[in-house]
């Protein structure tokens, strides 16, 4: 089977969250490529309105924890859009099928 590009493992990672964050009762839910080419997913829940950033690993890959740096860079641009900041921890297969489940990280 041939490898997943880069681009196949983060689409795969983001299709994961969205999905998940559908059945879980979030709305509104829009994906917003930046400029670094990250892409962050924002939803509105009834508790809190949030703001995603996604790491994907390909198993037998584990994710890793960002830098100080980027968890200050990230969390500032959630609070001046008034929004939770999160991160999802996702593994996927060859198939693109998750293993196991999504790990998140709240940061705000």
């Amino acid at each position: 089977m041939p490898e997943l590009s880069l681009a196949e493992i983060e689409l795969a990672g983001e299709n994961h969250v969205e999905l998940w964050l559908a059945r879980n009762g979030y709305t509104n839910i829009e994906k917003e490529i930046l400029p670094s080419k990250e892409t962050e997913i924002k939803a509105t829940g009834t508790v809190e309105n949030i703001l995603v950033q996604m790491r994907t690993f390909l198993e037998p890959h584990r994710p890793f924890k960002l830098s100080e740096y980027a968890i200050d860079k990230f969390t500032r641009r959630a609070v001046n859009l008034s929004r939770v900041a999160y991160i999802a921890y996702i593994v996927i297969d060859n198939n693109k099928d998750l293993v196991g489940e999504i790990n998140w990280e709240r940061l705000s």
